[in-house]
C-alpha cells in the first residue's frame, strides 16, 4: 500500500511538470553556461586576422608573415605599430596644411608644429625602412639556407626589436599629443 502512495505522488508530480521544470531548468543552465563562453572567446580569445600589409613602406606580404612566424613575434607588433605611427603622422600632416590653407595669417602656430612633426616623420620613416631592409636581407638568407640563417636571425632579432622600441620611445610625447588631439587625424 506503502508503494502505491509513492508511485501515486510521482505520477501526480510528474502530471503537475515537476520533471519538465527540472529539465526547462537544465536547459537554462547549459543555454547561460554556452552564452557565457561564447562571449569569454569573442572577448578574451578570439585573435585578429595577422596584418600583411604595411601602409607607410612596401614590404610584401610574405615577409611580415615571416617576421611573425619565424623571426619574433615583439618584432612583429613594434614594426605593426611604428607603421601605424608613420601613418597617422601623414594624416596629422596633412590636417596641418588644410589648416594653414584655411587660415593662412596664423602660420607662426602652425608652422612650428609641421616642422617639428615633419622631423620626427622622417627619422620614424627612416628607422622603418632600414630595419625593412635588414628583415628583407633575412627573408632571403632564410629562403636560400635556412639551417645557417636561423643562427643570423636569432643575433639580429633583439637588436632590431630594440631599435623599432627605441624609436617609437623617442617619439611618445608626440605620438601622445596627437593622439589627445579630439580634431586630430590618428
Amino acid at each position: 500500500m506503502r508503494n502505491d502512495i509513492c508511485n501515486a505522488r510521482k505520477l501526480i508530480n510528474n502530471a503537475r511538470g515537476g520533471a519538465a521544470g527540472v529539465l526547462i531548468a537544465l536547459v537554462l543552465v547549459l543555454a547561460i553556461a554556452a552564452g557565457g563562453g561564447y562571449y569569454a572567446y569573442t572577448k578574451y580569445y578570439k585573435k585578429e586576422p595577422l596584418r600583411t600589409k604595411l601602409g607607410a613602406v612596401k614590404m610584401k606580404p610574405e615577409i611580415i608573415r615571416f617576421v611573425h612566424d619565424a623571426v619574433s613575434p615583439a618584432l612583429y607588433h613594434n614594426l605593426i605599430t611604428l607603421d601605424d605611427i608613420v601613418v597617422m603622422m601623414n594624416k596629422e600632416m596633412d590636417r596641418l596644411k588644410r589648416i594653414a590653407k584655411q587660415f593662412p595669417d596664423q602660420r607662426g602656430i602652425i608652422d612650428p608644429q609641421t616642422q617639428s612633426l615633419t622631423e620626427a616623420h622622417a627619422r620614424l620613416a627612416k628607422s622603418l625602412t632600414e630595419t625593412g631592409a635588414q628583415i628583407e636581407k633575412m627573408f632571403v638568407s632564410w629562403l636560400v639556407d635556412r639551417k645557417n640563417s636561423i643562427a643570423k636571425i636569432n643575433s639580429q632579432k633583439g637588436t632590431l626589436t630594440r631599435q623599432l622600441a627605441n624609436a617609437i620611445r623617442g617619439e611618445n610625447e608626440l605620438v601622445s599629443r596627437i593622439r589627445a588631439n579630439p580634431d586630430s587625424a590618428s
